[in-house]
C-alpha cells in the first residue's frame, strides 16, 4: 500500500472514531441528565444527546478538515 493511501486511511479512520465518540458521549450525557431530573424520560434525553453529539462531531470535523 502506498504511503499516500495509508495517510488517507488514517484520516478517515480518525474521523469516524471522532464522530462515533461524539455521538456516544452526547447520548450518555443526555440520557443521564434526563434520567436524573425525570424517571420516565431518559429516552428523550438519549435522542437529544445523540443529535447534539452528531452536530458537535460534524462541526469538529468541519473545523479540522476545512
Amino acid at each position: 500500500m502506498k504511503i499516500e493511501n495509508l495517510d488517507q486511511a488514517f484520516k478517515a479512520a480518525s474521523a469516524g472514531i471522532e464522530m462515533a465518540i461524539s455521538i456516544l458521549i452526547g447520548s450518555v450525557i443526555g440520557y443521564s441528565g434526563f434520567r436524573f431530573f425525570d424517571e420516565g424520560s431518559g429516552y428523550i434525553g438519549l435522542v437529544i444527546g445523540a443529535v447534539l453529539g452528531l452536530i458537535s462531531g460534524t462541526y469538529n470535523l468541519y473545523r479540522r478538515y476545512r
